[in-house]
């Protein structure tokens, strides 16, 4: 007697979330909309039939008296499953929009520091996001160019919650610091620089690292597809060039992403962890960029979801002036870094 009451109930319920969702409806049926229609659906069909169900049996391969109750929570988990990713890429979507608010908020805080230099026309940045980097940017930071290809050319380094005199250094040799008051990660510290390079109306931005790892004898090689117009964005390649001191576990694993990530975009990328890049400011507007570290994955991937040009130039990556990388260990880097790939791959 119980089963023809389930029923009732099931189909009860689908028919109240069919009436729900077609109210709530003002516009074009949106993923997580859609699963939930399927999943309607899916129960109405189930309670108006429940034979049915036998065939889901049949896929699933179950058998005996609980088949059809243990098909249906099989196939129940795998759309809640899909459920939560595409929740997930809502909480990210809305995310991306907070860190877009503070990324502009930072930048107006630190507007008063913009030095003299930068307050007419701007055309080339270079963008470091640096986290307790003053040793390293102390020794770096004199051999800046200050013109590079005929562009001139100046400096934002964004403090991503560093507890050392970072920020010091930066103006100190005349750059613009921008400081997040905690550590976000490189990628939140490169849309912090982002947003600063559209503020100031420049043309091309330069991404590096602030470790000293990336030389400044490679970044014409950088600009120059830039301005010839035959990308749009340009990523500096260790393996097209030199890797000095890199070990080997490292390079196997920049060997295996970057095929990964190969396939997915259908692009020849040979180098897809470089944070040596060169970006056109025109198509930065066009990025969704979410990641707030192991971010060079994702910008690759974001640029060939929106059509961007992608180039890859050789480059030398040189060991860190010094400390000690703050990416972890190799096992939870390569798992974070694949988690990232995946996530940026399925968003929209």
């Amino acid at each position: 007697m119980t089963l023809p009451w389930l029923r009732i109930i099931g189909a009860a319920l689908a028919v109240a979330g069919l009436a729900a969702l077609l109210l709530r409806r003002r516009s074009m049926l949106g993923r997580g909309e859609a699963l939930a229609l399927l999943a309607l659906l899916a129960l109405l069909a189930v309670a108006l039939a429940p034979a049915l169900v036998d065939g889901l049996a049949r896929l699933t391969g179950f058998t005996g008296e609980l088949a059809r109750i243990t098909s249906l929570l099989s196939f129940v988990v795998l759309a809640l499953f899909l459920a939560v990713l595409v929740l997930a890429d809502r909480v990210s979507m809305l995310r991306q929009e907070l860190d877009a608010q503070v990324a502009e908020s930072l930048v107006d805080r630190a507007l008063a520091d913009l030095p003299e230099s930068m307050r007419g026309p701007v055309e080339l940045l270079l963008v470091m996001p640096a986290y307790d980097e003053a040793i390293n940017l102390r020794a770096l930071l004199p051999g800046r160019p200050t013109q590079i290809l005929g562009r001139a050319t100046h400096l934002i380094v964004v403090d991503d919650g560093s507890t050392d005199d970072t920020a010091a250094v930066v103006r100190a040799h005349g750059g613009w610091a921008i400081r997040s008051p905690r550590n976000r990660g490189g990628g939140f510290a490169l849309k912090v620089g982002f947003a600063a390079a559209q503020r100031l109306g420049a043309r091309e931005v330069i991404t590096l690292d602030a470790d000293g790892q990336h030389r400044f004898a490679d970044l014409p090689a950088v600009l120059a597809p830039l301005i010839l117009g035959a990308a749009d964005l340009v990523v500096g390649s260790r393996r097209l060039g030199a890797s000095v001191g890199g070990s080997r576990l490292r390079s196997l694993g920049v060997r295996v992403f970057s095929a990964l990530l190969s396939f997915l975009t259908g692009q020849k990328i040979t180098d897809c962890a470089s944070g040596l890049r060169g970006i056109a400011i025109a198509r930065l507007a066009a990025l969704r960029l979410r990641q707030d570290r192991h971010h060079t994955a994702e910008l690759i991937l974001e640029a060939a979801r929106r059509g961007l040009t992608i180039v890859e130039v050789p480059i030398t990556i040189v060991p860190r002036h010094q400390g000690e990388s703050k990416k972890g260990t190799s096992a939870a880097y390569a798992l974070r870094f694949t988690l990232t790939i995946l996530s940026a791959w399925w968003r929209r």
